[in-house]
């Protein structure tokens, strides 16, 4: 099954592209200032943050449908154990 790349992981990696050009270009002595530089570093923290906020969502989807899943098991398994005592031996 293919991976779907999602549209916050190309944001992350057009920020950190763009850090990283303005990082060269600050070292060599070209005009990237550090306001800009620590503006794009805010940026890529932001996209880091929803990134991990749409992860947690999933992971609690995850967790609800694991429950739901544990009760229905049990379910099932208390139904198992009420017909075998229900029947006679024989």
């Amino acid at each position: 099954m293919a991976k779907k790349i999602e549209w916050l992981e190309i944001l992350f990696w057009i920020i950190m592209i763009i850090l990283f050009i303005m990082i060269l270009s600050r070292i060599f002595g070209h005009s990237a200032t550090d306001i800009q530089i620590y503006i794009t570093l805010v940026m890529g923290m932001i996209t880091i943050m929803g990134y991990i906020m749409r992860m947690n969502r999933e992971i609690e989807e995850i967790k609800i449908q694991m429950i739901s899943s544990f009760k229905k098991v049990r379910e099932d398994i208390s139904k198992l154990t009420l017909s075998k005592k229900s029947k006679p031996n024989n």
